[in-house]
């Protein structure tokens, strides 16, 4: 057996006897994301600190065990699924937004912040955190930076990457690293944050984040257009960019796409065909 009762012990020791499971009905919860892949791990640990990760990798090290970094699991690279068994470590207790900085225009959390709990926490404070994966209302914030999430307003403000400014990571063998900070020009040695940033668990776990705000548009507005042909459409949005207005998003529906939207129970429109709709911010 890869982890016995010995080990166990240890990981409770480190995180408390509660956040590590090992019972059946709970890895089973812990043995899929958003893809169809599928696999249980061995156990799972629940850390709330770096220090606590550091440890945990420490173990892991030791006993040769592997280690699977999960946040909310609603991605969709198979990132936080076990291979063979192993140590699914659940980041969700690390949830803390630790700073925000608004005269830097920073915010520092723990990987385990749900997107769209800083976004609505920075907002009223006039601050705006821009990416918008679909999952926003459930993934975590290590996990965007992990996958280098992004979504519909990538076409203005960009994905994650844009954003993470340094990075708390713990290595294999339970080192703890930093990398940058809030410095807008840092330019000394290699770009680690930005190694870090898609790694998908790969290189180390990431524990905290420095990200960049930018101050909250004070309006928005959305605008519809109904074409004729879906290459009408691809040709606006061109026309639109070139004109040198640059929406926060812009989203292209086919007529599949419409009339599933149609049966799903939603008004339809005034015309069929394609529809392009745009939303800008200040």
């Amino acid at each position: 057996e890869m982890i016995d009762q010995r080990i166990r012990k240890e990981l409770s020791s480190i995180v408390g006897k509660k956040h590590v499971l090992f019972e059946p009905e709970d890895l089973v919860a812990y043995s899929y994301d958003g893809t169809f892949a599928e696999q249980r791990p061995d156990i799972v640990v629940q850390p709330d600190s770096t220090e606590q990760v550091s440890e945990l990798m420490k173990l892991a090290w030791r006993e040769e065990i592997p280690v699977i970094p999960r946040g909310m699991a609603s991605g969709l690279a198979a990132a936080s699924v076990p291979l063979d068994g192993g140590m699914v470590l659940d980041t969700c207790r690390m949830n803390r937004i630790i700073e925000i900085d608004e005269i830097n225009f920073t915010t520092t959390v723990q990987a385990g912040v749900i997107t769209q709990t800083l976004a609505d926490t920075v907002a009223k404070k006039g601050l705006f955190y821009p990416p918008d994966p679909s999952s926003i209302k459930q993934s975590t914030l290590g996990g965007n930076a992990a996958c280098n999430a992004g979504g519909p307003r990538c076409l203005k403000y960009g994905v994650t990457s844009d954003y993470v400014m340094g990075l708390t990571v713990v290595l294999a063998d339970g080192r703890i690293l930093k990398s940058g900070g809030k410095a807008i020009k840092n330019v000394t040695g290699y770009n680690l944050t930005q190694l870090f940033v898609g790694s998908e668990g790969t290189l180390g776990v990431i524990t905290e984040l420095v990200l960049k705000l930018i101050p909250l548009p004070k309006a928005a507005r959305t605008a519809k257009a109904i074409f004729p042909k879906l290459v009408d459409a691809s040709k606006c949005v061109n026309k639109i960019l070139s004109a040198g207005i640059t929406p926060a998003t812009i989203e292209l529906m086919d007529e599949t796409t419409i009339h599933l939207y149609h049966r799903g129970g939603h008004a339809p429109g005034s015309a069929t065909g394609c529809g392009s709709h745009a939303t800008h911010r200040g």
